[in-house]
């Protein structure tokens, strides 16, 4: 779940509603119906090799311990629930016994989520794109989840200055040979 998470950038109430047909498997995609979304917009996400090993792995167990595939896919393990779709209040439950063990007091549900935009904009995509992805309407609320540190916009300034400084050091020159 960790996994699926991080990679499609979902939203604790999306990841729980995941249904076995959301996925295709040879794209490594997952399909987010409407119902399912904030936004009520269904749209597609990745998710990378270990996710899909993991996967593969998860539906087999599975198959062992319920008999099926279809439907909900993630699905309870208690004696009181076993078999039932996980809720999202359980997926809360066990992030935060994970952050207990790991001693990390702010992990939560949404860090995944944060975390993968983040990523996204550290590997160049462009706002536009990010929030696509994460199915934001507005990029204001896409802005709220890129936390990029003080020297990674530096490092992006000075790249962006060596290249404005190359481009117009080419201009200067083209008009010098020019007279």
């Amino acid at each position: 779940m960790v996994t699926l998470a991080y990679d499609g950038a979902l939203r604790r109430e999306e990841l729980v509603q995941l249904d076995v047909e959301d996925f295709e498997p040879a794209h490594r995609l997952i399909h987010l119906r409407a119902e399912t979304t904030k936004s009520q917009r269904a749209r597609e996400v990745a998710f990378g090799t270990t996710s899909s090993q993991l996967f593969v792995a998860y539906l087999r167990e599975r198959r062992t311990l319920f008999g099926r595939l279809d439907g909900p896919l993630f699905r309870s393990t208690s004696n009181r629930n076993c078999g039932a779709p996980l809720s999202a209040s359980s997926w809360s439950k066990t992030v935060e016994s994970i952050a207990r063990r790991a001693g990390a007091a702010r992990l939560s549900t949404h860090t995944f989520r944060h975390l993968r935009l983040t990523d996204l904009a550290r590997a160049d995509w462009t706002i536009d794109q990010i929030a696509q992805y994460a199915g934001h309407r507005d990029l204001v609320t896409t802005m709220r989840y890129i936390h990029l540190s003080g020297r990674e916009l530096a490092a992006r300034f000075h790249r962006a200055n060596t290249t404005i400084h190359a481009d117009r050091e080419r201009l200067l020159a083209s008009l010098l040979e020019e007279r």
